[in-house]
């Protein structure tokens, strides 16, 4: 029997939901390395990686290429070229290594013939993964572009105490309030960090490592401004006073 290697990778939950996550892509392979009676040595994931970074980024096709090498595998399957490279250099780059040890890449559900049309097929797919890519990507900062133009909410840590409504609006999350206006109230008295975590558990039954407590006093965003990246601010409902805030942090 012939020894094969095999690779997967998702880049999201969005591609699991749309079929092609792991367990999808290992059927695939599968199925194809038992009907053309091949020998499975080990199989390599990236997970939550995209197809356009290189390999000092993706750990699971690093290893499959240094697995190749050392134990001579003539064949990587993958079910799509997409889930090796969206970029056509990149993946280039891979047929050349792979090449250099006799290894051959094989997409279980693209088949491409030897010769200078199954290469034009081949690069043309590519080219199509990396422009989908593109747009994906356009499209996901134009949309936050129109959020921060908007004042809403474009991603990130949503601040204790609060809640997100509808994936835009930061709302107070009216369980947790009291415990942040007991942090600035013990905080403005001199309680260290560490007596106001012990409070909260005693009078909330409720668990604040000191250190959150230490975040939570220096964010704006309980004063009604919280901070997005690139430094633009949102308007948000205050749980606190701005004159507490900055009594508690000494300054203006």
């Amino acid at each position: 029997m012939i020894n094969v290697v095999a690779y997967t990778r998702v880049s999201s939950e969005k591609q699991v939901k749309e079929g092609q996550g792991l367990e999808v892509q290992e059927k695939s392979i599968q199925s194809y390395i038992k009907n053309n009676n091949y020998a499975l040595k080990n199989i390599f994931t990236d997970e939550g990686i995209s197809g356009a970074e290189d390999l000092t980024k993706r750990k699971g096709l690093a290893d499959a290429i240094k697995y190749i090498k050392e134990n001579n595998i003539p064949y990587l399957i993958v079910q799509k070229l997409d889930r090796l490279a969206r970029d056509t250099m990149l993946l280039g780059y891979l047929e050349f290594e792979l090449k250099k040890v006799n290894c051959q890449i094989i997409a279980t559900d693209q088949e491409f013939n030897n010769d200078p049309m199954g290469k034009l097929m081949k690069d043309i797919l590519v080219a199509f993964a990396s422009f989908e890519k593109q747009m994906i990507n356009l499209r996901t900062s134009g949309g936050k572009k129109n959020k921060v133009e908007k004042k809403l909410f474009t991603g990130g840590k949503i601040p204790f105490g609060y809640k997100l409504i509808n994936g835009d609006y930061l709302e107070i999350n009216s369980t947790l309030k009291p415990i942040v206006r007991y942090i600035f109230s013990k905080r403005s008295k001199g309680h260290s960090l560490r007596d106001i975590s012990k409070g909260i558990k005693e009078t909330f039954d409720y668990h604040v490592p000191f250190s959150s407590v230490g975040y939570i006093v220096k964010n704006t965003a309980y004063m009604g401004k919280y901070r997005q990246e690139k430094n633009n601010f949102i308007e948000i409902p205050s749980i606190i006073s701005k004159s507490l805030y900055y009594k508690v942090n000494k300054s203006k």
